[in-house]
């Protein structure tokens, strides 16, 4: 189901964040898990703390001994991805298949909820080194995995 954007844009943390919630919560992730450390996770997540705000999705993970940190190269459907941008701006994201052009990996097909789908949608972006060019950076796409042990 595709949701309109709210008046103030779009969230696309909050939308990562529900997919995990879920996904966590199906696996049984979080059955030990206290509510002071969902609230940690939750803020992690969003990036809302100093040790967060560059990797959020593996941070919060990774604290929460929930999932782990996977390669870009070794990211599978399913996984979450935060990245930045050449222009400055980050998103986190659902994956759905890497682009790979003569076996490099060249770009991301994604979920999440932006301005450029209306709320949340499919979208595809490139890397900033790769052709198409595109303005995600390489070094700064992170990906993590849930698992039951990180």
């Amino acid at each position: 189901m595709i949701l309109p954007k709210a008046a103030g844009g779009t969230y696309c943390c909050g939308f990562t964040f529900a997919v995990a919630m879920r996904m966590a919560a199906s696996r049984g992730l979080l059955a030990d898990k206290a509510v002071e450390q969902v609230q940690r996770f939750q803020r992690e997540w969003f990036g809302a703390t100093p040790a967060s705000r560059e990797k959020q999705c593996v941070t919060a993970t990774e604290n929460l001994g929930i999932g782990r940190q996977v390669s870009l190269e070794h990211a599978r459907p399913g996984d979450f991805i935060q990245f930045w941008r050449a222009n400055g701006t980050g998103h986190s994201v659902v994956l759905l298949r890497l682009l790979r052009r003569d076996g490099k990996l060249v770009g991301l097909e994604y979920r999440s909820s932006q301005g450029t789908t209306n709320g949340i949608g499919t979208r595809i972006e490139h890397f900033a080194d790769s052709a198409p060019r595109g303005t995600i950076l390489r070094a700064r796409a992170y990906a993590c995995r849930l698992s039951a042990s990180p």
